[in-house]
């Protein structure tokens, strides 16, 4: 009984330690250029991305409520800013941010979506990739089937148009809102064939 719970004990502490090893809850470095510490996080009791920039005297910005903040959302540092990673099973969101000098915040530049959905409603469809340039609002949508065994891509390349979002404006009201356009411009393309 005693070596059960001795390896309970360390099986827990392994899968403990394995959890955080794999997940980054904060990022300290310099996104504004001033050669300042800065920092960003993710407050899961409050299900938000915190920033404090140096060039605004350290002042809480807060982004505007996560709702479907998952166990699998993590930080990941960028040569110029951060992204943030929302994964929900099979799919997720992964919004990038970088500095704008111009309106020195953070800004969001880019999103990009996986979704397996597709190969559980047609067996030839294995997974939808997309991304979104918002400074250029260039959009690509990626399709891989499976046809006699390779993998081939079809792509979709398109316009979207978003108005331009700051940590402060951001929320994943936006992820879902890019979701559901993906999705009308697959369909769109599938109704042409």
């Amino acid at each position: 009984m005693k070596k059960l719970k001795y390896h309970s004990l360390f099986f827990l502490l392994f899968l403990t330690v394995t959890v955080s090893a794999q997940t980054t809850r904060k990022i300290v470095k310099d996104f504004d250029g001033d050669l300042k510490k800065d920092s960003v996080w993710i407050d899961d009791d409050k299900k938000v991305l915190i920033l404090r920039l140096s060039s605004q005297q350290y002042r809480k910005v807060e982004s505007k409520p996560i709702y479907y903040l998952n166990f699998g959302n993590t930080l990941v540092a960028t040569k110029s800013g951060f992204e943030f990673w929302n994964n929900y099973d099979r799919s997720g969101f992964i919004s990038v941010f970088k500095y704008s000098k111009a309106a020195k915040q953070m800004q969001l530049v880019q999103m990009r979506r996986t979704d397996d959905k597709l190969g559980r409603d047609n067996p030839n469809e294995g997974l939808f990739e997309s991304s979104i340039d918002l400074i250029t609002n260039q959009y690509l949508g990626v399709i891989k089937r499976e046809v006699k065994g390779k993998t081939v891509k079809t792509f979709i390349n398109s316009e979207i148009i978003y108005p331009k979002t700051y940590l402060e404006t951001f929320g994943d009201a936006i992820n879902f809102d890019y979701q559901k356009k993906c999705i009308a411009k697959y369909e769109k393309f599938n109704a042409k064939k």
